[in-house]
């Protein structure tokens, strides 16, 4: 990425985004990455779209193609991922020890019906709480209401119970380069896409740093060890998935650490290098 890629946010502009997320529950950063940054990266990640299927599912949708694991298919990303002040908005919500929770992309094609309202973060079951989960969607096209723009109810982090069915929700409209924030306690779902164009997003989504593991297990024991293990230990080490938690690259960790599954992954990651 160039250096000067990102609109520069004064404090004004900051403490308004800052008041939004609070009450609203989410917020647009208007035109926050230059064009010439969003062909770079819509480049980059369309290359890993064109060998990509679409979903098999109203939820991940059978019109919409994903990526996951993304930092370990690309470095295009790092700049956006660390940006000053986009982590400062971040960082309001989550405090100091953030991290990422998972990056994918999501394109949304032509015919694509609307996703179900949901919360990402429907796994913390006390009702309202503090912000534990903040996701960021980087518009790489315009997001529109006809074209699939996300749909968020206003407020909804605040209550305790579900929304209602009929509550009114707003699409996030905002032209290429936009960023979206929402706190994982809002409801929202992808939008339907009634053009005949695709809406393409990437999504880097943040948690607070202590919702993790006290020891990091992943990196402290040999995978072809686990794989011996018996299944309850694998599990109770973290080898396994919770509600939408957990998955490697779009797939159960076990299935990542099989010796086939781990040589395929690499073996693409390095064609795709040379």
């Amino acid at each position: 990425m160039n250096p000067a890629t990102f609109r520069q946010l004064d404090r004004v502009e900051l403490d308004c985004l800052k008041g939004r997320l609070s009450h609203d529950g989410y917020a647009i950063v208007p035109q926050f990455l230059d064009p010439a940054g969003c062909d770079q990266v819509l480049a980059s990640l369309q290359e890993l779209h064109a060998r990509q299927d679409f979903g098999d599912n109203d939820f991940t949708g059978t019109r919409t193609k994903r990526v996951f694991n993304l930092f370990a298919k690309t470095r295009v990303l790092d700049a956006l991922l660390v940006e000053p002040n986009l982590l400062d908005l971040v960082h309001h919500m989550l405090g100091p020890g953030a991290r990422l929770s998972i990056a994918s992309t999501m394109e949304i094609h032509a015919g694509e019906t609307a996703q179900a309202l949901h919360q990402d973060d429907a796994y913390f079951p006390e009702r309202p709480h503090p912000a534990l989960v903040v996701n960021t969607i980087w518009a790489l096209t315009d997001f529109t209401k006809e074209n699939g723009g996300t749909c968020l109810v206003p407020g909804s982090h605040r209550q305790a119970g579900p929304v209602d069915p009929a509550a009114r929700s707003v699409a996030a409209e905002m032209p290429r380069g936009s960023v979206l924030l929402w706190d994982g306690a809002v409801w929202h779902g992808g939008g339907p896409n009634m053009t005949e164009t695709s809406r393409f997003g990437l999504s880097l989504n943040y948690c607070r740093g202590w919702i993790r593991q006290q020891e990091n297990q992943y990196l402290s024991l040999d995978p072809a060890m686990v794989l011996g293990l018996p299944e309850d230990v694998q599990k109770l080490l973290g080898y396994d998935i919770c509600e939408f938690l957990g998955w490697a690259d779009g797939r159960h960790p076990m299935r990542a650490i099989i010796p086939e599954v781990r040589k395929r992954v690499y073996a693409g990651m390095r064609k795709r290098r040379s």
